[in-house]
Parts: C-alpha cells; structure tokens; sequence
C-alpha cells in the first residue's frame, strides 16, 4: 500500500495516500448505497450483508472488511441519510422567507426522491428503522435526528413562547413526516409528474386542508375492544406499543411477556412464531381504524365531521400509547406476501379518505385541492403522532392535538 509520510517533532505517522483512502471512500460508499435499497425494500430484519455482497457483485468478505458487523452498516445507513437531510436543510434555509424555505426543501427532496427512481439511484433510508437500533447508537442517532427537527423548526422563525416553540415543533413535525410518508405512494406517480404532485402538495401545506371559518370541529370516539378483555388483548397491546417504541426487533418475545408478567410460554398460546406478533398487531390495528371510521360516520351527517372525528380519535390513540395503531414503518418486518397486502389496505384507506375530502369539498368545508395528496398528510400525520410523546414540556393530550389540528386546518405559516 502506498503511505504519505507526516510529521511533527514528536513522532511520525503513516497514512493512507489520497488515491487509495478515495477508494476506500467510494467503495465503502458503494455498500451503503446498496444498502439503503435494500433497507428500504426488506427492512432492518431482511437486509443482510451477503444480500448487500450479492447487490454489488462481491463477497460477503468483501463487505466486512468495510463494515465488520451488520450494526455498523445500519448506523453509516442512518448516518449518510441524515447527512442528505441536513444539506438540503442547510440550502433551503438560505431562502428569504419561510415559505420560500420550504417551497426549496420540498423540491429538494422531490428531486432526491426522482433521482432514486431512476436507473443507479439510491433513495433516503427509512429513518423510522432507528429505532430497532443497539442502545448506543439508537440514542445517538435519534440525538442528531432532533437537531435536523430543529433546523426544520428554524424555517418558521424563532420561538418567543413555550406555546410559540410547540406551533413551530408541529409545523416541523408535519413537514417532515409529509415527506418520509411518499415512500408509500408516490412512487404510483410517473417521473414527470413530480413537480405538479410537488406543487400540489406544497399548496396543501401552505393553506391547510379546510377553508377559511372552518372550525376542526371534532369528537372523539374509542374503538371496540378487538377481542375479550383478557390475556389476549393485554397481549396485543403490550406487543403493538412496544414494536411502535422500538421496532420489530426491539419487541423481543421476552421483553413483552415481563411486561404481561408472563412466562414465555404463554407466547406460543397465542402465536406460533415471532412472524405472526406483527400480522396480529397490523389486522387488530386495521379493525380499530375502520372502527373509528365507522363510528364516525354513524354519528355525523357532516364528511368534515366525520374526517375531523376520525383524525381526532386517531391522535388520541396513538399519544396516549395505552393501546396504539400500528405504526405503517412496522410493515417491513412481515413477510412479503403479508407486507404486500398491508400495503394495499392502507392505500385503500387513503382511498377511503380521499372520498370523504371530496364530499366535503362539496359542502364547501374542505378547499379545493388535491384529495389523495391531502388523504396521505392525514393519514403520515397520524402515523407520527406517536413521536411527539415525550417532547419535553407538560402540555396534555388535548393540547397536542389541538396543536397538530390547527397546522393541518390552517397550513404551515403564519396568516398574511
């Protein structure tokens, strides 16, 4: 190997020569490029490094010379993503005014988003993934994805209140969460199709989903019980809580059944394998989402009434964690077949809202804009409720919603 000498007056040390760290560099690059296509595809559970080796022609060998465990690939994963994430903060936030900062921060993730459609591209790793991570890394990692929250949160200007800096959290929540959700539908759309699915989503974003006077005017409703109160449903809940708080791999057999205070051998009374916890969790969640839906519909003439109620209830759910809806990023820990029809019930639901916006767009409830567009944002906003838990202020429940209702009422910024 060629050395490059540098020295000082005390001692003499080697490295690399730059043609050869270029190469390490780009190789090792190379691998967690692969990667990230496969994280995104199979998950965390199903992306392993001779599929990484298979991807690029190499040996499993190979790999591990760069990346000597999994873990270490995952965290270079996660890491190049948010490195992504903070270069297009840092370029947006050069903008003049907040509009204009996320007007640009959108387009450049549009644009990361059509380059990985494209032959050789390499898509954003599901971020939502950190969470399965070894201790360490996942408080590590989870630390400098606040810091990108933060710097989202600056485009709106600069908290002068604690009920300021809450507005300015959600705002900045619900733009991220807007754009990590088109991985689940926006690939339906066609290359040259992204700058109007672009421009039609930074108007919703812009003036909110109802029309000026609108009030969110909602209920809340509770789903009914799934199964018998008993064993089972404690089981349940334990199981989806746990895989939302951190991941499939975090909601080990063991550390479910020390919550219940039961024996690991009452696991396989209700389940036959760690595969069917996940499949349970999702049908049960799909059931209690079309329940609230349900329920919505029977007490309310008004479709804004019944959308309202429904995003409402949903919030409740998953911020209260007693009970949660299964988390959509839970989904790439099933398997294929299973993953496959997950993916289209929750297209069928963003359907079923999207018909619902329609109808109240007719009683003039709702703007005129794009419904599919709009069904999505509801439906990311309340996948992601659940990480506002623990946001480090003593505002209750009812605050944080009404919070995320007026941001998704209303839109992003401030009134002219």
């Amino acid at each position: 190997m060629r050395v490059s000498m540098v020295t000082n007056d005390d001692n003499e040390t080697e490295i690399p020569a730059p043609d050869h760290a270029s190469r390490f560099e780009r190789q090792k690059q190379r691998i967690v490029d692969a990667a990230t296509i496969l994280l995104n595809r199979k998950g965390m559970r199903g992306m392993t490094l001779a599929d990484v080796a298979g991807e690029l022609g190499l040996t499993t060998t190979s790999v591990t010379y760069y990346f000597r465990r999994k873990e270490q690939l995952l965290a270079a994963i996660f890491e190049d993503a948010l490195a992504r994430l903070e270069a297009m903060i840092r370029e947006a936030a050069g903008e003049p005014t907040p509009r204009a900062r996320v007007e640009r921060y959108i387009a450049l993730y549009f644009e990361e988003f059509a380059q990985a459609q494209r032959e050789g591209g390499r898509p954003i790793a599901n971020l939502s993934e950190m969470r399965s991570m070894e201790e360490e890394t996942r408080g590590r990692l989870i630390a400098r994805y606040r810091g990108v929250l933060r710097e989202v949160r600056g485009f709106f200007g600069p908290p002068d209140s604690e009920a300021r800096k809450r507005l300015l959290r959600a705002r900045a929540h619900i733009l991220n969460e807007a754009l990590f959700w088109q991985e689940t539908w926006l690939g339906q759309f066609a290359i040259g199709d992204l700058p109007n699915v672009r421009r039609r989503l930074f108007d919703i974003l812009d003036g909110g989903i109802t029309t000026p006077g609108t009030a969110w005017a909602a209920c809340t409703v509770t789903p009914d019980p799934v199964t018998e109160p008993g064993e089972q449903e404690s089981f349940l809940r334990v199981a989806t809580r746990l895989i939302n708080d951190t991941g499939y791999r975090g909601a080990s057999i063991k550390r479910i059944m020390a919550e219940l205070n039961r024996t690991k051998g009452s696991f396989y009374h209700h389940l036959d394998a760690k595969d069917d916890l996940i499949v349970s969790c999702w049908r049960v969640s799909h059931r209690r989402l079309a329940d609230l839906r349900a329920k919505a519909y029977r007490e309310h003439g008004s479709p804004w009434r019944r959308i309202s109620t429904t995003v409402t209830s949903a919030l409740a759910l998953q911020l209260a964690n007693e009970f949660p809806l299964l988390r959509v990023t839970a989904y790439q820990a099933m398997p294929p077949a299973v993953r496959d029809l997950a993916l289209r019930q929750a297209q069928r639901v963003a359907l079923g809202v999207m018909g619902a916006l329609v109808e109240a767009m007719g009683e003039g409830t709702v703007r005129p804009i794009d419904p599919l567009i709009a069904a999505h944002l509801l439906l990311a906003s309340i996948n992601a409720a659940h990480d506002l838990q623990g946001t480090g202020d003593d505002q209750s429940i009812d605050g944080v919603i009404a919070t995320y209702e007026t941001v998704l009422g209303e839109g992003l910024f401030d009134p002219e």
